[in-house]
């Protein structure tokens, strides 16, 4: 076994055997990772000791912020009760149904069953099986295709992958699967030339979707997947209207809406769920990050009883659902969520996400917001996105995002401060932690405003701007 005694040797040991997710695999050896050893609040410290502000959350996780005993406590209790307990066919705990029971107290007022999974790439992947098993059972068999957006990232398995609208996701993997469309995102900083007032953009968005169906034929057409704010797509912050304007196609059709909540859930953008806020009104609804502040993996899907009472209503083989995972319901994951939930209840950490949120986007809009290279700066509640052009005037995207955006990202490390980018764009996003303080944000800007600074003469240097 290899003595682990300095970060030399944890990097040489990581570059020799370890794949990351969502990096470059070709240049691996060549270049060194950070190494996390501790986190507490909204900071980490690495192995040799530096010490970052992480503004991301990491991945959108860490609502309660990093080193909550009380969830560690959790777990520890749990898992020496029960360890792994599943909840297959007619097995159950406590754990889990105290969950249910509270997920259902805080879900939208429609939502009336709870099915459990590992990540928001399964919840994705199980919905799809859901709408597809109720066409079934509605006797509608053709009706089966899933319409994403362009931009939207819903999870990176096989089927979650091609809802994801990001070609990175699809690229070599020989995705998207048949049976899933793609239309436009509402992203008002890159509508069409054409297009220049938000009711407008709305009717617009409406009407693609609208033509979508009519050529695919509505009777094949089951669902549609939004993130009531996307995420790695760029933080999109709907406009008004957007989504019960999407709300009247589907009904229309006879069509479902699934809302990907697993950002937007407990707490990010000051609700315990988005979707009422904005209207999409959901017949599903998949959740995961949040759920546990990253410190468990587990997901869920909420179903309307709309949708259950038809997958309730199959009776071959005694209505059998044949879905699952292992961790399905795991003792250990739902004693942890309770905990979470606890705290963000407790601490009113929702209230504090819409008060910190709007100090936090202020305050970049004040620092930043007149740099020639911000092009826009937008959010809701404890996430926001700032967005760079190579032409502000003209709104003029970067013709090579993935090289500036790097440039960009090279400029928040140097800063110690983490953010998340964007696939297909340049941003920067911001997603703390629930819990941060005034004098965090009020750091988190200053950070912020010496990266934009660094980025404009690496992009300068670069010759990229074009």
């Amino acid at each position: 076994m290899t003595e682990y005694n300095s970060n030399q040797t944890l990097q040489l040991v990581d570059k020799a055997g370890l794949i990351h997710p969502y990096s470059s695999l070709h240049s691996q050896m060549d270049r060194d990772v950070v190494i996390w050893d501790e986190a507490k609040g909204l900071w980490l410290t690495t192995t040799d000791g530096e010490r970052y502000l992480d503004a991301a959350a990491g991945l959108w996780c860490t609502n309660i912020g990093y080193g909550r005993k009380e969830l560690a406590d959790a777990a520890a209790s749990q898992m020496v009760r029960t360890s792994s307990i599943h909840s297959f066919a007619q097995f159950s705990n406590e754990p889990i149904v105290r969950l249910t029971e509270r997920l259902l107290g805080i879900a939208p007022d429609n939502i009336s069953r709870v099915v459990y999974g590992n990540s928001g790439s399964d919840a994705n992947d199980t919905q799809i099986k859901l709408v597809r098993r109720y066409n079934n059972v509605r006797g509608l068999p053709q009706k089966k295709k899933i319409i994403s957006r362009i931009s939207a990232y819903h999870g990176s398995t096989i089927a979650s992958g091609s809802l994801s609208g990001i070609p990175l996701v699809h690229r070599t993997f020989d995705l998207p699967i048949d049976g899933v469309l793609h239309t436009h995102m509402h992203d008002f900083h890159r509508r069409p030339a054409n297009i220049e007032d938000m009711n407008s953009y709305v009717r617009w968005l409406a009407d693609e979707l609208d033509a979508l169906i009519q050529r695919e034929g509505p009777d094949t057409v089951a669902a549609f997947i939004a993130e009531p704010v996307t995420g790695a797509g760029g933080v999109l912050v709907p406009p008004d209207g957007y989504f019960r304007a999407i709300r009247e196609v589907l009904d229309r059709y006879d069509i479902l809406m699934i809302a990907d909540e697993v950002i937007t859930a407990f707490g990010r953008t000051g609700a315990w769920f988005a979707s009422p806020e904005f209207g999409v009104g959901a017949d599903l609804i998949s959740v995961s990050k949040g759920i546990t502040s990253g410190y468990f993996p587990m997901s869920a899907c909420m179903i309307s009883q709309r949708v259950a009472d038809v997958l309730y209503g199959e009776t071959t083989d005694d209505g059998l659902f044949g879905h699952g995972f292992t961790a399905s319901g795991h003792s250990v994951a739902a004693a942890v969520a309770l905990a979470n939930i606890d705290i963000l209840d407790r601490e009113g950490l929702l209230a504090k996400a819409n008060v910190m949120g709007a100090l936090l986007l202020r305050r970049v809009r004040e620092a930043v917001g007149d740099h020639e290279l911000v092009g826009d700066i937008r959010g809701k509640g404890m996430i926001i996105g700032v967005e760079f052009d190579a032409d502000k005037a003209s709104r003029r995207p970067f013709s090579d995002p993935t090289a500036v955006g790097s440039l960009l990202s090279k400029a928040a490390l140097e800063e110690k401060l983490l953010v998340r980018g964007g696939h297909g764009r340049v941003l920067a996003a911001m997603a703390p932690a629930l819990v941060a303080t005034e004098d965090e944000i009020e750091e988190i800007v200053r950070r912020f405003i010496l990266i934009v600074d660094r980025f404009a003469e690496k992009l300068k240097a670069s010759g990229l701007r074009g």
